[in-house]
């Protein structure tokens, strides 16, 4: 990914409805690193609507997109998740 795309990506995020709000990019990601953990919750959005039909016409890309999904939770647990002290 140039810098141009990781900088469009950035420039071009909207929180997405049913999303965490992504706006603020931790300190301890790259851009490039933000960029793609912006770019991975975009495409699982997309792909929410297209849920039903993966579930019955292809269910092992619903499977990938189910591991995407909870490895993007994971991220967003990670670096964006306040733990209170």
């Amino acid at each position: 990914m140039s810098n141009k795309e990781v900088t469009q990506i950035i420039e071009n995020y909207r929180p997405l409805k049913g999303f965490f709000d992504l706006t603020q990019r931790p300190k301890n990601l790259t851009k490039k690193e933000y960029a793609k953990i912006l770019k991975m919750q975009k495409y699982l959005a997309e792909q929410e609507t297209n849920k039903e039909y993966l579930k019955k016409f292809e269910p092992m890309q619903w499977q990938k997109m189910k591991e995407l999904s909870a490895d993007y939770q994971m991220i967003i647990l990670e670096h964006w998740k306040q733990i209170p002290e």
